[in-house]
């Protein structure tokens, strides 16, 4: 059985995938640049920004239950 996702983890969990989305960043303007940039740019910054939000819920949860 799964542990169940505390807010600590879920922090981590979010500011980790946010580091992925930064690091997808440099691909995406270097090799594919080819691309539609803007387009897939924005799309990794939503993303990112997506879970930085998510990252600070989940501290504030964390912090609520103090």
């Amino acid at each position: 059985m799964r542990k169940p996702l505390t807010p600590r983890r879920a922090a981590r969990l979010h500011y980790c995938m946010a580091a992925v989305w930064a690091l997808l960043l440099i691909p995406t303007l270097l090799i594919w640049k080819d691309s539609v940039t803007w387009v897939a740019f924005m799309s990794l910054y939503a993303n990112g920004a997506a879970h930085l939000s998510a990252a600070k819920a989940s501290r504030a949860e964390q912090e609520a239950e103090k």
